[in-house]
């Protein structure tokens, strides 16, 4: 099971803070009964002070995970295009040994750190669901085979897309795709990701990426 986000790590962690502040409240509204008014005021106090911090740093938080994805994906992102436009020779090199659910993984860390929400990170199969900070759908397709993916798979993937509402997709394929694929997908939001492309997808989310984003 993929390990929780820094996100995650600190809701909880303030969540947990919150139950007990709440706990201590209760027991002096009724469970400390030989403790004096004064102290049980206090410690009421204390327990709604604490109670209201933990919802506040809840509330900011959420506000700075939110720029922070937007920020990294608007650069990230910009910064992609150029080298794909650019076509550049990336300096991550894809391990040739590496396997479907190693290359969906690859994905899902990419991805997040670039400012991303995965929908279904948990699954072993199937379509990755991403959520862009602008709250947009978009997919991404994994598959490791040693031959170039032919155009039925590409054109699944747009099946998909406009079930989903997606604005745009990514289809990793390593081995690359074959000239059908590649000039049907021309006018299409779908980019075809072959070794050279991932990597550059790669390059910028280590270059441009936030580490507190990734999954």
């Amino acid at each position: 099971m993929p390990k929780p986000g820094h996100r995650i790590t600190l809701d909880r962690s303030l969540l947990a803070i919150t139950v007990l502040f709440v706990l201590a409240g209760f027991m002096a509204l009724g469970s400390l009964g030989n403790i004096s008014r004064e102290n049980r005021a206090l410690l009421i106090m204390i327990s709604s002070i604490g109670i209201t911090g933990c919802l506040m740093g809840l509330i900011f938080i959420s506000a700075f995970w939110r720029r922070l994805r937007k920020q990294v994906w608007q650069r990230a992102m910009a910064a992609w295009t150029e080298s794909s436009r650019a076509r550049m020779s990336p300096k991550f090199a894809l391990a040739d040994h590496l396997v479907e659910s190693e290359l969906r993984q690859l994905a899902i860390q990419i991805y997040s750190r670039l400012g991303y929400r995965i929908a279904n990170r948990e699954g072993e199969a199937g379509y990755l669901y991403l959520i862009n900070p602008a709250e947009r759908i978009e997919l991404v397709a994994c598959k490791q085979e040693p031959i170039l993916i032919k155009l039925h798979h590409v054109y699944s993937l747009e099946l998909e897309m406009k079930r989903m509402k997606a604005v745009r997709a990514f289809f990793w394929a390593p081995a690359g795709f074959t000239n059908d694929a590649i000039d049907w997908v021309v006018h299409r939001s779908i980019v075809l990701a072959d070794q050279l492309e991932i990597g550059r997808l790669v390059d910028c989310a280590q270059a441009q990426g936030s580490r507190l984003l990734e999954c």
